[in-house]
């Protein structure tokens, strides 16, 4: 069968300048009047059931790939997770990480709002992880099964090994673990089955960790239906993603500091609710579990926190390329690196997402 060819897009500017001025900007844009993200606890438990009624609603939406196209992704929602896939290797562990999963969540966004009545006044949720390291992640209100909850942590499996950092693994969450260490099994390791989302079928992935270095196969856009499935880590999100690592992060110097520290912080946080096995934790594939976008969105919070400390040198300050690991053959990213979001969305560039308050944007996190 015909496989598709993605236009990656990311292609590199003949300068870095900060602009004296953007021209898209627009004026309209205040605190009064910017759209609020909170975090999940925040919010009431009717404000929760329509954010997880959005999500489902998304699921329920045809794709917008061409028939045949993309076999694997079988409606809205999972139009997002292929997308990713097909970008992974372009938008982690480089210079365009931070920009690109901005615009995507602003695009999920959107969707939820545009397609799914997802009230216009409510952003995105954010999970600000040390404030569940009191207790179980499986009995937060993220994953404690109730109907305003995430759903429920995976089914447990018995006799299942601790997970062991592989060489690719090393890579996401150096300096913190290396190659050989390892973490307790997560509290769960199969299907969810309780609560919103349970008993969920997808057909993207999985995908080895081992693909970010050589490439997915060929096959990958064929359909391989199996479940939603998670493996709480505390461990995971506590060792990586605690209250010191986020001071430490917002301390950073400049922006090379802020996405070293940043790597495993953000490895932290799909560890601990992919563990061993679960979408989450999938390199390629992780925006299949609705927590992704709660993760990605409190990165997205630290971030737009670290800008705001010195605007005028950090707002348009990047570091690396628009390949994993940045190979030395890519190009720089600039102003002008252009990301392309396919079926999602249109083309933009790295300076046009750079202010949450400006531009394209009007939110802000409370």
């Amino acid at each position: 069968m015909h496989i598709p060819t993605f236009t990656l897009g990311f292609l590199a500017s003949l300068t870095a300048a900060a602009p004296s001025f953007t021209p898209w900007q627009s004026p309209e844009c205040t605190e009064e009047n910017a759209l609020q993200r909170r975090e999940w606890s925040a919010l009431t438990e009717n404000e929760r059931k329509e954010y997880i009624s959005a999500m489902g609603c998304l699921m329920k939406k045809p794709s917008r790939y061409a028939a045949g196209e993309l076999p694997a992704t079988k409606n809205y929602y999972t139009d997002f997770a292929a997308h990713h896939t097909s970008v992974a290797r372009n938008i982690h562990m480089s210079g365009i990480f931070l920009s690109a999963h901005r615009e995507y969540l602003s695009l999920m966004e959107k969707s939820l709002q545009e397609e799914c009545g997802y009230p216009s006044d409510m952003g995105l949720p954010y999970w600000n992880w040390p404030d569940y390291l009191d207790k179980p992640l499986n009995e937060s209100t993220l994953f404690d099964g109730s109907p305003s909850s995430l759903g429920a942590d995976g089914e447990y499996l018995p006799n299942q090994p601790p997970y062991v950092i592989g060489p690719e693994e090393a890579q996401l969450v150096k300096p913190i673990l290396k190659e050989g260490d390892t973490i307790p099994r997560g509290s769960g390791g199969g299907c969810v089955i309780e609560g919103p989302f349970a008993n969920t079928t997808v057909y993207l992935g999985p995908f080895s960790v081992i693909y970010s270095r050589t490439g997915l196969p060929d096959d990958w856009t064929e359909p391989n239906p199996h479940c939603l499935n998670r493996n709480l880590s505390d461990t995971a999100v506590s060792l990586l993603s605690n209250a010191d690592a986020i001071d430490n992060l917002l301390a950073s110097a400049n922006i090379t500091q802020f996405q070293t520290r940043l790597n495993p912080i953000h490895r932290g946080g799909h560890l601990g609710v992919g563990g061993s096995g679960g979408q989450m934790a999938d390199f390629f594939a992780s925006p299949l579990d609705p927590a992704f976008w709660l993760h990605h969105a409190q990165i997205d919070r630290l971030w737009a926190a670290f800008q705001d400390e010195d605007p005028a040198e950090r707002r348009y300050s990047y570091n690396g390329t628009d390949t994993f690991l940045n190979p030395p053959d890519t190009p720089e990213a600039t102003n002008s690196t252009i990301l392309d979001f396919g079926v999602l969305g249109e083309n933009v560039t790295l300076e046009e997402v750079a202010n949450p308050m400006a531009g394209r944007y009007c939110y802000k996190y409370v």
